[in-house]
């Protein structure tokens, strides 16, 4: 009871702030569809459309009350835009209509809202509160489960964290992928955050939730976890100027990996080069070869849920031998469900949205790392790559292609070089009023250039000559 209106008091909070404020209406909107208070209220939200009215209050009192300083035309934010409109447009032959579209239903919000983000998110503070609320919302889910974990060991299908059930932040592969996703937005927060008091304890608490996220991604046992946890340290390797602190880290915690994790864990692990039916990696390896032959015959794709007409003809082996055919195999990769799904077209605009926006990213920190006022958006940005870079390593074995994670990544990096913009553009553009034209009236000054040792030796000398009594 105490929880249900501790957490309808937030939610209208958020809506009642937001009146004089929109943006705020958009970091409620990520707190909702990140924490998801409806899932563990007892009373209130679990009855209302918590989601739709703060997304549709957040738009509205864009319109109504905040429209300055839209963002620049950029490529990424294009083909979002063209994204949601694709991934509607192949619902009009989909093969699975009817559970096509309510996977539509929530797909669409994720693709569209993050389209609207940049609009709404433009300041420093509000692109630092949008991080914050989006890592604490996560913080509720992984802190608990990876504390569990360092007592318990973790497992695979386990339910350690606040939500239960096989489904969003409660699925493994989900999970571990978010968590990994979010420790270079920690790390960030550890070193830049304003909105928090600069106390060394504040830079511990966000150390301590990176650990916990990434204790809480081996906890899962996920094999892609493991993937993703390996790429991202050689990427924030070769991003880091400290490579020998951080080598030296990395090693150490490697090696407390090793001796901490369980036999289980090891078996699991192990699994991933295995054969035969017991392998859910052929199985995958079988599905992704059907998604091939079916885009070979279908290449705009069938629409969402596509993968529940496939049949997958498992081979004979020790643990079967007669074999088995499975039915509805999900695609359990990115790619392979943005292929299935929406043929050749989707899986080019997906990609090209991960590549502008790496590309970006990168000519970002260049343009910013050397000037002081802008060092943080470098380091949000170095933050930002890494988290897409386990997007698609991870993600390359499981199917979370519409999750929200990824596109309000996304969002959030047009935020920065929005920001980023408008900051130089600032700086170029000369002060209008007053101060700008009494600084164009009055004249600069300019140093005396020095004197040569025979004027200074006569100024020198006039001014003996000047200051001493005449003689009589």
């Amino acid at each position: 009871m105490l929880r249900s209106l501790w957490l309808f008091a937030i939610y209208i909070g958020f809506l009642g702030i937001g009146t004089t404020a929109p943006f705020v209406l958009v970091l409620g909107y990520v707190w909702v569809d990140t924490f998801r208070p409806q899932d563990v209220a007892y009373l209130f939200l679990n009855e209302l459309p918590v989601a739709l009215i703060m997304g549709a209050g957040a738009i509205a009192a864009y319109v109504a009350l905040d429209r300055r300083s839209p963002p620049p035309p950029m490529a990424s934010h294009v083909l979002i835009v063209v994204m949601g409109m694709w991934v509607t447009t192949t619902m009009l032959w989909a093969v699975s209509p009817e559970q096509g579209w309510v996977k539509w239903d929530w797909a669409t919000k994720a693709v569209i809202f993050s389209a609207f983000i940049p609009f709404a998110i433009r300041s420093r503070i509000q692109i630092e509160a949008f991080v914050q609320i989006y890592v604490l919302s996560l913080a509720a889910n992984f802190v608990t489960f990876g504390a569990k974990t360092l007592i318990s060991g973790g497992g695979y299908g386990t339910n350690l964290g606040l939500l239960a059930g096989n489904a969003g932040l409660a699925e493994g592969g989900f999970l571990s992928t978010v968590c990994l996703m979010v420790v270079p937005l920690a790390l960030f927060l550890a070193k830049h955050a304003k909105l928090m008091p600069r106390h060394r304890m504040v830079s511990m608490g966000y150390l301590g939730m990176a650990l916990l996220a990434t204790v809480t991604a081996v906890g899962t046992y996920q094999r892609s976890a493991l993937v993703g946890l390996m790429v991202l340290a050689a990427f924030m390797f070769v991003k880091t100027r400290h490579k020998f602190l951080f080598g030296l880290t990395a090693v150490v915690g490697g090696l407390a990996l090793l001796y901490l994790t369980s036999d289980t864990w090891n078996a699991r692990i192990a699994t991933i080069g295995g054969d035969g039916l017991d392998s859910t990696t052929n199985v995958r390896v079988l599905v992704w070869k059907w998604t091939l032959q079916f885009v070979a015959s279908n290449p705009l794709g069938g629409g969402f849920m596509a993968y529940l007409i496939n049949h997958i003809d498992i081979p004979a082996s020790p643990g079967s031998p007669v074999g088995e055919t499975q039915f509805g195999r999900a695609f359990h990769s990115i790619y392979f469900e943005v292929l299935g799904e929406h043929g050749w077209p989707g899986i080019t605009i997906f990609l090209l949205i991960i590549g502008s926006t790496l590309i970006a990213l990168s000519r970002l920190k260049k343009q910013t790392k050397r000037d002081p006022e802008l060092a943080w958006c470098a380091d949000l940005a170095d933050a930002l790559q890494s988290g897409i870079v386990v997007f698609m390593a991870s993600g390359a074995f499981v199917g979370i292609a519409y999750q929200p994670m990824f596109w309000y990544t996304i969002a959030l990096s047009i935020s920065l070089r929005a920001y980023v913009y408008r900051v130089r553009a600032r700086q170029l553009q000369p002060e209008e009023g007053w101060r700008g034209a009494s600084r164009q009236i009055a004249p600069a000054f300019v140093p005396m250039p020095p004197h040569t040792e025979e004027q200074a030796n006569w100024r020198t000398r006039g001014t003996r000559l000047a200051t001493e009594k005449p003689r009589r």
